[in-house]
């Protein structure tokens, strides 16, 4: 991670994906996958877009809960690291919601809310998997 300094306080940037996040982004991609394709319309596409979006998502949420177990945390830390579990939660909230309207549209055999409801399962066994 790399440190910033700035003009309120020194501020520590996220790496992007690393090489040894490269299992468990294939992890929780290979999942979703086998979830849209096991109901049938995957289109690459379109939902690998939403698919790469919740998994980085998913490892970014993850690796932010380092700063928790840091020796410097603070009030202050449990605050922004909220915050910031929230925000990516909402991402992956919305790229679900957004696999899910895109899969509606194509076959419209399934609601929304159970697509969504099995892709969360999915990345959930993913997680659960890479965290063992």
């Amino acid at each position: 991670m790399k440190q910033a300094g700035g003009p309120l306080g020194p501020v520590v940037k996220v790496e992007k994906l690393q090489r040894k996040d490269a299992g468990e982004y294939e992890r929780i991609r290979s999942e979703l996958v086998n979830v849209l394709e096991r109901m049938g319309g995957y289109e690459p596409a379109v939902d690998n877009i939403h698919i790469d979006q919740i998994a980085r998502t998913a490892i970014y949420a993850r690796k932010v809960e380092v700063f928790l177990d840091s020796a410097q945390a603070t009030a202050n830390t449990y605050s922004r690291v909220t915050d910031t579990k929230l925000k990516l939660s909402k991402i992956i909230d919305n790229a679900f919601h957004q696999l899910a309207l895109t899969r509606r549209d194509r076959i419209g055999e399934q609601t929304e809310s159970s697509l969504e409801n099995e892709l969360r399962e999915a990345m959930l066994r993913a997680l659960k998997t890479a965290q063992q």
